[in-house]
Protein backbone atom coordinates (compact mmCIF):
# COMPACT_ATOMS: atom_id res chain seq x y z
CA UNK A 1 0.00 0.00 0.00
CA UNK A 2 1.96 3.35 -0.88
CA UNK A 3 1.99 5.40 2.14
CA UNK A 4 3.14 8.50 0.56
CA UNK A 5 4.45 9.80 -2.40
CA UNK A 6 6.73 13.47 -3.11
CA UNK A 7 7.98 14.68 -5.92
CA UNK A 8 10.51 17.45 -6.51
CA UNK A 9 11.71 19.49 -9.80
CA UNK A 10 14.79 16.34 -8.83
CA UNK A 11 11.62 14.18 -9.26
CA UNK A 12 12.32 12.48 -5.84
CA UNK A 13 10.01 10.53 -3.96
CA UNK A 14 9.64 8.53 -0.32
CA UNK A 15 6.59 6.35 0.37
CA UNK A 16 5.87 3.53 2.55
CA UNK A 17 4.52 -0.10 2.36
CA UNK A 18 3.22 -2.15 4.99
CA UNK A 19 2.16 -5.86 4.40
CA UNK A 20 -0.84 -5.72 6.85
CA UNK A 21 -3.28 -2.57 8.12
CA UNK A 22 -4.33 -4.90 10.97
CA UNK A 23 -2.97 -7.50 13.14
CA UNK A 24 -2.47 -8.93 16.88
CA UNK A 25 -0.46 -8.09 19.72
CA UNK A 26 3.24 -9.06 18.76
CA UNK A 27 2.20 -10.19 15.33
CA UNK A 28 5.12 -8.90 12.55
CA UNK A 29 4.23 -6.79 10.29
CA UNK A 30 6.76 -5.94 7.52
CA UNK A 31 7.09 -2.56 6.65
CA UNK A 32 9.38 -0.97 3.57
CA UNK A 33 10.60 2.29 3.30
CA UNK A 34 11.45 3.12 -0.02
CA UNK A 35 13.09 6.22 -1.37
CA UNK A 36 13.87 6.66 -5.18
CA UNK A 37 15.55 9.29 -7.27
CA UNK A 38 15.18 9.47 -11.95
CA UNK A 39 19.06 10.02 -11.90
CA UNK A 40 20.69 8.81 -8.68
CA UNK A 41 22.19 9.45 -5.51
CA UNK A 42 25.75 11.09 -4.67
CA UNK A 43 25.44 10.05 -0.98
CA UNK A 44 24.17 7.47 0.86
CA UNK A 45 20.63 7.68 2.56
CA UNK A 46 19.85 7.09 5.96
CA UNK A 47 16.20 7.13 6.95
CA UNK A 48 17.32 7.40 10.87
CA UNK A 49 16.24 5.13 13.62
CA UNK A 50 12.44 5.09 13.25
CA UNK A 51 10.66 4.67 17.02
CA UNK A 52 6.61 3.87 16.67
CA UNK A 53 4.84 4.38 19.61
CA UNK A 54 3.36 1.15 20.73
CA UNK A 55 5.35 -1.28 18.72
CA UNK A 56 8.65 -2.62 18.80
CA UNK A 57 10.82 -2.27 15.59
CA UNK A 58 13.04 -4.15 14.14
CA UNK A 59 15.90 -3.32 11.32
CA UNK A 60 16.96 -6.11 8.86
CA UNK A 61 18.14 -4.55 5.68
CA UNK A 62 18.34 -2.36 2.97
CA UNK A 63 17.96 -3.58 -0.71
CA UNK A 64 19.23 -1.36 -3.81
CA UNK A 65 15.94 -1.34 -6.94
CA UNK A 66 14.91 0.14 -9.82
CA UNK A 67 10.93 0.57 -11.10
CA UNK A 68 9.56 2.38 -13.06
CA UNK A 69 6.72 4.97 -11.79
CA UNK A 70 4.49 6.90 -14.87
CA UNK A 71 6.25 5.07 -17.61
CA UNK A 72 9.71 6.70 -16.18
CA UNK A 73 12.30 4.23 -14.74
CA UNK A 74 13.45 5.21 -11.30
CA UNK A 75 16.49 3.73 -9.02
CA UNK A 76 16.51 4.16 -5.80
CA UNK A 77 16.84 2.13 -2.27
CA UNK A 78 13.90 -0.32 -0.25
CA UNK A 79 14.70 -0.23 3.77
CA UNK A 80 13.07 -3.67 5.54
CA UNK A 81 11.84 -3.43 8.93
CA UNK A 82 9.66 -5.37 11.18
CA UNK A 83 7.17 -3.85 13.36
CA UNK A 84 5.74 -5.50 16.52
CA UNK A 85 2.58 -4.26 18.34
CA UNK A 86 2.87 -4.16 21.87
CA UNK A 87 -0.64 -2.99 22.70
CA UNK A 88 -3.80 -3.13 21.28
CA UNK A 89 -5.90 -0.49 19.73
CA UNK A 90 -4.42 1.88 17.15
CA UNK A 91 -0.77 2.81 15.96
CA UNK A 92 0.63 5.41 13.86
CA UNK A 93 3.89 5.07 12.02
CA UNK A 94 4.17 8.73 11.51
CA UNK A 95 5.48 10.90 9.05
CA UNK A 96 9.50 10.26 8.22
CA UNK A 97 11.73 13.14 7.30
CA UNK A 98 14.69 11.76 5.02
CA UNK A 99 17.76 14.10 3.53
CA UNK A 100 18.68 12.85 0.10
CA UNK A 101 21.33 14.49 -2.10
CA UNK A 102 20.99 14.11 -5.96
CA UNK A 103 21.52 15.43 -8.88
CA UNK A 104 19.27 17.44 -11.22
CA UNK A 105 18.25 15.96 -14.78
CA UNK A 106 21.65 16.47 -16.76
CA UNK A 107 23.83 17.79 -13.86
CA UNK A 108 25.91 15.85 -12.04
CA UNK A 109 26.10 18.14 -8.61
CA UNK A 110 24.13 16.93 -5.68
CA UNK A 111 21.18 18.50 -4.16
CA UNK A 112 20.44 18.52 -1.03
CA UNK A 113 16.45 17.48 -0.34
CA UNK A 114 14.55 16.91 2.49
CA UNK A 115 11.58 14.46 1.11
CA UNK A 116 8.13 13.33 3.86
CA UNK A 117 6.29 10.15 3.75
CA UNK A 118 2.83 10.20 5.38
CA UNK A 119 1.16 8.96 8.76
CA UNK A 120 -0.34 5.60 8.62
CA UNK A 121 -1.95 3.83 11.08
CA UNK A 122 -2.05 -0.17 11.72
CA UNK A 123 -5.37 -1.92 13.39
CA UNK A 124 -4.03 -3.80 16.59
CA UNK A 125 -6.44 -6.51 17.73
CA UNK A 126 -6.99 -7.62 21.45
CA UNK A 127 -6.20 -11.32 22.29
CA UNK A 128 -8.81 -13.39 21.18
CA UNK A 129 -11.64 -14.37 23.72
CA UNK A 130 -11.07 -17.84 25.09
CA UNK A 131 -7.23 -17.35 25.37
CA UNK A 132 -5.15 -16.65 27.97
CA UNK A 133 -3.40 -12.99 27.59
CA UNK A 134 -0.19 -14.58 29.63
CA UNK A 135 0.00 -17.31 27.96
CA UNK A 136 -0.25 -15.61 24.18
CA UNK A 137 2.33 -15.85 21.27
CA UNK A 138 2.18 -14.90 18.15
CA UNK A 139 5.00 -17.42 15.63
CA UNK A 140 5.68 -18.92 12.91
CA UNK A 141 6.82 -22.06 15.12
CA UNK A 142 7.30 -23.01 18.14
CA UNK A 143 9.24 -25.63 19.79
CA UNK A 144 9.14 -27.09 23.62
CA UNK A 145 11.88 -28.83 25.47
CA UNK A 146 11.92 -30.34 29.10
CA UNK A 147 15.10 -31.06 31.46
CA UNK A 148 15.58 -32.24 34.63
CA UNK A 149 18.62 -32.02 36.74
CA UNK A 150 18.15 -35.62 37.46
CA UNK A 151 15.19 -38.34 35.89
CA UNK A 152 12.05 -37.56 38.62
CA UNK A 153 11.73 -41.17 39.13
CA UNK A 154 13.62 -41.94 42.84
CA UNK A 155 12.57 -38.71 44.76
CA UNK A 156 12.76 -38.83 48.79
CA UNK A 157 11.39 -35.96 51.03
CA UNK A 158 13.64 -32.95 51.14
CA UNK A 159 15.29 -34.01 47.43
CA UNK A 160 15.50 -30.75 45.43
CA UNK A 161 14.77 -31.36 41.45
CA UNK A 162 15.66 -28.34 38.60
CA UNK A 163 12.98 -28.96 36.19
CA UNK A 164 13.99 -26.31 32.76
CA UNK A 165 11.65 -25.60 30.21
CA UNK A 166 13.10 -24.24 27.21
CA UNK A 167 11.40 -22.60 24.17
CA UNK A 168 11.91 -21.81 20.73
CA UNK A 169 10.12 -19.51 18.81
CA UNK A 170 10.48 -18.29 14.87
CA UNK A 171 9.59 -14.91 13.46
CA UNK A 172 9.26 -13.09 16.83
CA UNK A 173 11.59 -11.48 19.54
CA UNK A 174 12.61 -12.59 23.24
CA UNK A 175 10.61 -9.79 25.15
CA UNK A 176 7.00 -11.33 23.39
CA UNK A 177 7.49 -15.03 24.54
CA UNK A 178 5.70 -15.78 27.64
CA UNK A 179 7.17 -16.73 31.16
CA UNK A 180 6.14 -20.08 32.36
CA UNK A 181 3.23 -20.91 34.72
CA UNK A 182 4.11 -23.22 37.42
CA UNK A 183 0.90 -24.08 38.61
CA UNK A 184 0.67 -24.79 42.94
CA UNK A 185 1.14 -28.78 43.56
CA UNK A 186 0.30 -29.51 47.08
CA UNK A 187 3.52 -30.89 49.16
CA UNK A 188 5.69 -29.09 46.97
CA UNK A 189 6.96 -25.76 46.71
CA UNK A 190 8.37 -24.37 43.81
CA UNK A 191 11.14 -21.78 42.91
CA UNK A 192 11.23 -20.27 39.96
CA UNK A 193 14.65 -19.07 38.69
CA UNK A 194 15.76 -15.91 36.51
CA UNK A 195 14.58 -16.62 33.32
CA UNK A 196 17.12 -16.45 29.59
CA UNK A 197 15.66 -14.73 27.07
CA UNK A 198 17.48 -14.40 23.53
CA UNK A 199 16.57 -13.21 20.17
CA UNK A 200 18.66 -13.84 16.85
CA UNK A 201 18.15 -12.00 13.83
CA UNK A 202 19.67 -12.50 10.49
CA UNK A 203 18.76 -10.39 7.26
CA UNK A 204 15.87 -12.42 6.35
CA UNK A 205 14.49 -13.76 9.83
CA UNK A 206 14.11 -13.60 13.29
CA UNK A 207 13.36 -15.90 15.92
CA UNK A 208 14.12 -16.32 19.82
CA UNK A 209 14.16 -18.61 22.56
CA UNK A 210 13.35 -18.24 26.31
CA UNK A 211 14.74 -20.85 29.20
CA UNK A 212 12.52 -20.89 32.34
CA UNK A 213 13.76 -22.76 35.26
CA UNK A 214 12.63 -23.91 38.64
CA UNK A 215 13.40 -25.85 41.47
CA UNK A 216 10.98 -28.46 42.86
CA UNK A 217 11.50 -29.20 46.72
CA UNK A 218 9.41 -32.36 47.86
CA UNK A 219 8.11 -31.84 51.28
CA UNK A 220 5.48 -34.82 52.11
CA UNK A 221 5.66 -38.73 50.92
CA UNK A 222 3.59 -40.32 48.81
CA UNK A 223 2.26 -39.85 45.43
CA UNK A 224 2.99 -36.51 43.69
CA UNK A 225 0.83 -35.50 39.87
CA UNK A 226 2.59 -32.23 37.93
CA UNK A 227 -0.23 -31.09 36.07
CA UNK A 228 0.19 -30.83 32.35
CA UNK A 229 1.91 -27.41 30.93
CA UNK A 230 -0.14 -26.27 27.60
CA UNK A 231 1.42 -23.56 25.19
CA UNK A 232 -0.54 -22.02 22.36
CA UNK A 233 0.71 -19.75 19.34
CA UNK A 234 -0.91 -18.27 16.76
CA UNK A 235 0.68 -19.07 13.08
CA UNK A 236 0.57 -15.93 11.00
CA UNK A 237 1.71 -17.78 7.91
CA UNK A 238 -1.40 -20.17 7.90
CA UNK A 239 -3.78 -18.05 10.83
CA UNK A 240 -4.18 -21.08 12.61
CA UNK A 241 -4.07 -21.80 16.37
CA UNK A 242 -1.37 -24.29 17.90
CA UNK A 243 -0.92 -26.22 21.09
CA UNK A 244 2.31 -27.40 22.64
CA UNK A 245 1.98 -29.45 25.18
CA UNK A 246 4.06 -31.25 28.14
CA UNK A 247 2.40 -34.09 29.48
CA UNK A 248 1.74 -34.58 33.45
CA UNK A 249 3.90 -36.30 35.40
CA UNK A 250 3.47 -38.40 38.44
CA UNK A 251 6.28 -38.68 41.15
CA UNK A 252 6.40 -40.99 43.92
CA UNK A 253 7.95 -39.73 47.20
CA UNK A 254 10.16 -41.51 49.21
CA UNK A 255 9.93 -41.00 53.17
CA UNK A 256 12.98 -39.10 54.51
CA UNK A 257 13.61 -39.80 58.31
CA UNK A 258 15.80 -36.52 58.81
CA UNK A 259 13.33 -33.97 58.22
CA UNK A 260 15.47 -31.42 60.37
CA UNK A 261 17.34 -30.17 57.01
CA UNK A 262 13.85 -29.11 55.27
CA UNK A 263 14.05 -25.37 56.56
CA UNK A 264 17.30 -24.91 55.87
CA UNK A 265 16.80 -25.79 52.64
CA UNK A 266 13.53 -23.49 51.75
CA UNK A 267 15.42 -20.91 53.33
CA UNK A 268 18.57 -21.34 50.75
CA UNK A 269 15.92 -21.55 48.14
CA UNK A 270 14.31 -18.73 49.16
CA UNK A 271 17.41 -16.61 49.47
CA UNK A 272 18.24 -17.41 46.12
CA UNK A 273 15.23 -15.97 44.73
CA UNK A 274 15.05 -12.42 46.14
CA UNK A 275 19.02 -12.07 45.63
CA UNK A 276 19.62 -9.94 42.75
CA UNK A 277 21.73 -11.82 39.74
CA UNK A 278 25.60 -10.67 39.77
CA UNK A 279 24.91 -9.44 35.84
CA UNK A 280 22.30 -7.42 37.15
CA UNK A 281 23.70 -5.79 40.25
CA UNK A 282 25.45 -2.24 39.29
CA UNK A 283 28.80 -1.33 39.32
CA UNK A 284 29.90 0.70 42.23
CA UNK A 285 33.22 1.73 43.18
CA UNK A 286 33.77 2.36 47.31
CA UNK A 287 29.56 1.72 47.44
CA UNK A 288 28.81 4.63 44.71
CA UNK A 289 27.63 3.96 41.02
CA UNK A 290 30.68 5.48 38.56
CA UNK A 291 28.97 8.34 37.87
CA UNK A 292 28.30 9.23 41.21
CA UNK A 293 32.05 8.42 41.79
CA UNK A 294 33.34 10.56 38.92
CA UNK A 295 31.34 13.58 40.08
CA UNK A 296 32.78 13.54 43.80
CA UNK A 297 36.03 12.78 42.04
CA UNK A 298 35.96 16.26 40.19
CA UNK A 299 34.58 17.97 43.01
CA UNK A 300 37.68 16.57 45.24
CA UNK A 301 40.07 17.55 42.21
CA UNK A 302 38.68 20.86 42.43
CA UNK A 303 39.06 21.52 45.93
CA UNK A 304 42.61 19.98 45.71
CA UNK A 305 43.77 22.29 42.97
CA UNK A 306 41.71 25.80 44.73
CA UNK A 307 43.61 24.85 48.03
CA UNK A 308 46.66 24.40 45.82
CA UNK A 309 46.44 27.97 44.45
CA UNK A 310 44.53 29.58 47.76
CA UNK A 311 46.64 27.86 50.49
CA UNK A 312 49.93 29.59 49.19
CA UNK A 313 48.11 33.05 48.44
CA UNK A 314 46.41 33.25 51.95
CA UNK A 315 49.17 32.36 53.75
CA UNK A 316 51.12 35.13 52.30
CA UNK A 317 48.38 37.68 52.84
CA UNK A 318 48.44 36.96 56.51
CA UNK A 319 51.99 37.25 56.72
CA UNK A 320 51.90 40.62 54.76
CA UNK A 321 48.86 41.41 57.38
CA UNK A 322 51.05 40.26 60.31
CA UNK A 323 53.86 42.62 59.06
CA UNK A 324 51.93 45.89 58.25
CA UNK A 325 50.14 45.18 61.57
CA UNK A 326 52.97 44.67 63.94
CA UNK A 327 54.55 47.78 61.90
CA UNK A 328 51.24 49.68 62.46
CA UNK A 329 51.06 52.49 65.22
CA UNK A 330 48.24 50.43 66.99
CA UNK A 331 50.57 47.39 67.73
CA UNK A 332 52.64 49.78 69.45
CA UNK A 333 50.34 51.60 71.71
CA UNK A 334 49.16 47.48 72.52
CA UNK A 335 52.54 46.67 73.43
CA UNK A 336 52.79 49.83 75.42
CA UNK A 337 49.85 48.62 77.37
CA UNK A 338 51.12 45.51 77.97
CA UNK A 339 54.02 47.22 79.99
CA UNK A 340 52.33 49.61 81.60
CA UNK A 341 50.34 46.28 83.47
CA UNK A 342 53.94 44.61 84.22
CA UNK A 343 54.97 47.77 85.90
CA UNK A 344 57.95 47.72 84.43
CA UNK A 345 59.23 51.02 84.58
CA UNK A 346 62.33 50.82 81.77
CA UNK A 347 60.00 48.38 79.30
CA UNK A 348 57.32 51.43 79.37
CA UNK A 349 59.64 54.07 78.54
CA UNK A 350 61.33 52.20 75.83
CA UNK A 351 57.50 50.97 74.77
CA UNK A 352 56.40 54.73 74.45
CA UNK A 353 59.29 55.99 72.04
CA UNK A 354 59.06 53.40 69.95
CA UNK A 355 54.79 54.27 70.15
CA UNK A 356 55.50 57.87 69.23
CA UNK A 357 58.11 57.19 66.30
CA UNK A 358 55.10 55.50 65.08
CA UNK A 359 52.41 57.86 65.74
CA UNK A 360 54.20 60.65 64.28
CA UNK A 361 58.10 60.46 63.70
CA UNK A 362 57.35 64.28 63.21
CA UNK A 363 57.17 64.87 66.78
CA UNK A 364 60.43 65.47 68.45
CA UNK A 365 59.64 64.51 71.93
CA UNK A 366 57.25 62.83 74.76
CA UNK A 367 57.11 66.30 76.19
CA UNK A 368 56.19 67.89 72.73
CA UNK A 369 53.03 65.41 72.53
CA UNK A 370 52.12 66.20 75.75
CA UNK A 371 52.25 69.72 75.07
CA UNK A 372 50.50 69.62 72.54
CA UNK A 373 47.57 66.88 73.08
CA UNK A 374 48.13 65.86 76.69
CA UNK A 375 47.30 67.54 80.41
CA UNK A 376 48.96 68.29 83.42
CA UNK A 377 47.99 64.57 85.43
CA UNK A 378 50.01 63.13 82.08
CA UNK A 379 52.92 65.74 82.21
CA UNK A 380 53.26 64.60 85.56
CA UNK A 381 53.08 61.11 85.34
CA UNK A 382 55.89 60.45 82.82
CA UNK A 383 57.86 62.78 84.88
CA UNK A 384 57.65 60.34 87.44
CA UNK A 385 58.32 57.52 85.12
CA UNK A 386 61.19 58.97 83.89
CA UNK A 387 62.51 59.40 87.43
CA UNK A 388 61.63 56.05 88.33
CA UNK A 389 64.19 54.92 85.19
CA UNK A 390 67.23 57.52 86.45
CA UNK A 391 66.71 56.65 89.92
CA UNK A 392 65.95 59.89 91.40
CA UNK A 393 62.41 58.24 92.19
CA UNK A 394 60.94 61.63 93.06
CA UNK A 395 57.44 62.09 92.41
CA UNK A 396 55.00 58.68 92.20
CA UNK A 397 54.24 57.56 88.83
CA UNK A 398 50.41 56.08 88.59
CA UNK A 399 50.17 53.14 85.77
CA UNK A 400 46.65 52.86 85.74
CA UNK A 401 46.35 56.87 85.56
CA UNK A 402 49.27 57.19 82.99
CA UNK A 403 47.21 54.95 80.74
CA UNK A 404 44.00 56.77 80.63
CA UNK A 405 45.83 59.94 80.32
CA UNK A 406 47.67 58.60 77.53
CA UNK A 407 44.77 57.39 75.67
CA UNK A 408 42.90 60.72 75.90
CA UNK A 409 45.75 62.05 74.24
CA UNK A 410 45.80 60.03 71.52
CA UNK A 411 41.93 60.25 71.00
CA UNK A 412 42.75 63.96 70.81
CA UNK A 413 45.74 63.93 68.39
CA UNK A 414 43.84 61.61 66.13
CA UNK A 415 40.55 63.71 66.31
CA UNK A 416 42.33 66.49 65.12
CA UNK A 417 44.91 64.99 62.33
CA UNK A 418 41.40 63.71 60.72
CA UNK A 419 39.72 67.42 60.74
CA UNK A 420 42.62 68.56 59.22
CA UNK A 421 43.19 65.40 56.19
CA UNK A 422 39.15 66.60 55.53
CA UNK A 423 39.72 70.57 55.27
CA UNK A 424 43.15 69.91 53.09
CA UNK A 425 41.10 67.37 50.78
CA UNK A 426 38.05 70.16 50.51
CA UNK A 427 40.98 72.80 50.04
CA UNK A 428 42.36 70.67 47.09
CA UNK A 429 39.18 69.96 45.73
CA UNK A 430 38.13 73.86 45.47
CA UNK A 431 42.12 74.57 44.15
CA UNK A 432 41.29 72.66 41.35
CA UNK A 433 40.41 74.76 38.98
CA UNK A 434 43.37 76.90 39.27
CA UNK A 435 45.64 74.12 37.26
CA UNK A 436 43.23 72.35 35.43
CA UNK A 437 44.51 69.23 33.33
CA UNK A 438 43.66 67.82 30.64
CA UNK A 439 43.01 64.00 30.89
CA UNK A 440 45.10 63.78 27.52
CA UNK A 441 47.49 65.94 28.46
CA UNK A 442 51.35 64.46 29.86
CA UNK A 443 51.62 66.57 32.96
Amino acid sequence: MLLACSVSAQNLMSYVTVNHDEAYIGQPIQMTVSVYTSTWFTSGVDVGNIQIEGALTVYFRSVSNRKTFSGKAYSGVDFIYNVFPTQEGTITIQPLAIDVESPASGGYKGIKHTIHTKPKTITVKPVPLGYNPNNWLVSSNLTVHEHWSKPPTKVKVGDVLQRTITRSAGGTTGEFIPAVIWDSISGVSIYPKRPGVNTNKTKTYISASRTDAANYLFEKEGQVTLPRIEFVYWNYGNRQFYKKVIDSVTIDVAPNPDLNMLAGIKKQLEAEITAVPEEDKPFLIFGLTVQRFVELLLLCLIALYLLYKLVPWGIRKIKHHNQVYHASEAYAFKQLEQALGQSNAYKTLGRLKVWLIKLNPEIPSMAAFISAYGSDVLQSNFNALESQVSGANSGSFNASTFKSELKQARERYVSQHKKMDAKNTKQNENDAWLNPVSPKSKY
